[in-house]
């Protein structure tokens, strides 16, 4: 834990403290002020719950403002009321003119304390989605880490004059069958779709899970036909009843559109080109 974050830690403890201890201090002032003091005591305490519900929507500037109107405000009337009776002011009284700056102000320090961590584990939190790699719901490798990996691939088969070839997997109709079926049966689809898929490859082939909506892309060390060939088994498999069995049932069937596209020089680096090459194959399996 580095230094800053320490203290910031440090800052949202001892403004909850100084808090705590200043709420105890105006219940305190409430009870010594007995039954004679109490509705005068009790609306000096709603103001101040006013405070600080404006300091915890951050709405810092308009809090302080009521903490000052009521201390003047008090003030004011503490020495009229001395003035016109001449009785001796309670000296619990004199609290109320330290006791909202305090409540107001340790709240604003907790909330500093608070909101600076927010904003700290919120950058982390997207500094990490950043550099995640692997997609949570099927554990395969994701988008990003797919256009690192096929850059890669592809300059590794044009220099050594290798077949290279790129496969979509989509599921048909994803977007009804994701109304259709609950979240849950819909990610296990999804899950149980990519084991299938994986279950047809070979080891130095790479499959990608590259959409919410449960489309895998497949790099394949072949050619063409080699494609044609995973892609008749893919789709064999997915056919069996068994295939999702307990995801859903009878009346709804899963169907696959697969596409696959030869790597060619033509092609050059343009990673983005050639997936869009596959992608419009997608439009033929009808």
């Amino acid at each position: 834990m580095n230094n800053k974050r320490w203290f910031e830690i440090l800052l949202q403890d001892i403004g909850l403290l100084l808090f705590l201890i200043s709420v105890f201090c105006c219940a305190v002032v409430i009870y010594i002020g007995g039954a004679e003091l109490l509705l005068e005591n009790s609306m000096m305490f709603f103001v101040v719950v006013v405070a600080i519900i404006l300091i915890t929507f951050s709405i810092d500037i308009a809090a302080f403002i009521v903490v000052a109107s009521q201390i003047i405000c008090y003030t004011a009337y503490k020495l009229f009321y001395l003035y016109e009776s001449g009785s001796v002011i309670n000296a619990a009284s004199y609290a109320w003119l330290i006791l909202p700056i305090a409540v107001v102000g340790s709240m604003k320090l907790f909330c500093l304390g608070r909101n600076h961590l927010e904003l700290e584990n919120a950058i982390l939190k997207q500094q990490v989605e950043d550099l995640v790699m692997v997609d949570t719901l099927t554990g395969l490798y994701n988008l990003r880490s797919f256009y690192y990996d096929i850059d890669r691939q592809i300059r590794y088969t044009r220099r050594n004059k290798l077949p290279l070839t790129l496969m979509i997997i989509q599921l048909r109709y994803a977007q009804e069958l994701n109304k259709v079926l609950s979240k849950t049966n819909y990610d296990k689809l999804k899950q149980r779709l990519a084991e299938i898929s994986g279950d047809t490859l070979r080891v130095e082939d790479r499959q990608y899970s590259i959409d919410k909506d449960g489309s895998l892309a497949v790099i394949l060390t072949c050619d063409e036909k080699g494609g044609v060939l995973v892609g008749n088994r893919i789709r064999s498999m997915i056919c069996e009843k068994s295939a999702f069995d307990k995801i859903i049932n009878s009346s709804i069937k899963v169907d696959v559109q697969v596409a696959f596209v030869q790597y060619n020089e033509e092609m050059g680096n343009d990673v983005v080109y050639f997936k869009k090459c596959v992608e419009k194959e997608l439009q033929y399996d009808v």
